[in-house]
């Protein structure tokens, strides 16, 4: 199974927003979520952002699906109003999906994501510096339902 492969058609969606692009792959049940290098102009911003991926997942049941998020090419920041904005949305998306592999740029990055992970309650989530290791986290779960109790 080659779920990194999304070509849009019957089954794979695409939409893209200032700060997302979102594909949706129904046949593998992956949402794949590439942050773009637009930084956040405003907090608000933060939770538009955020609304929009919402809204194109809203007939996905995401206890069935597994989320990829590629965060490398997002700007970096970590002040405290932007990490308290960030932790309102975050949690939220990471938690509703079946198992969550966020892929970051630098170990900082990796450490400060862990971080955020451990604070979620995300224990679905696994987090990593390349997109080949976290597909195979993702994939496990397919295996795992795949060979049944």
């Amino acid at each position: 199974m080659m779920v990194h492969s999304f070509t849009p058609g019957a089954t794979v969606s695409m939409e893209k927003s200032v700060y997302w692009q979102l594909t949706i792959d129904r046949e593998h049940r992956l949402v794949r979520l590439v942050r773009t290098p637009e930084p956040y102009a405003q907090l608000v911003d933060i939770g538009a952002s955020f609304l929009f991926v919402d809204r194109q997942l809203v007939d996905v049941d995401r206890k069935q699906y597994r989320l990829l998020v590629d965060l490398r090419e997002g700007p970096r920041r970590n002040d405290s109003a932007f990490e308290a904005e960030m932790e309102r949305f975050r949690r939220a998306l990471v938690v509703s999906f079946r198992r969550t592999a966020l892929v970051v740029k630098s170990a900082t990055g990796l450490l400060q994501v862990k971080r955020h992970m451990q604070q979620d309650g995300a224990l679905q989530a696994g987090v990593f510096m390349g997109e080949t290791q976290a597909i195979q986290f993702l994939q496990k779960v397919t295996l795992l339902a795949q060979k049944g109790p």
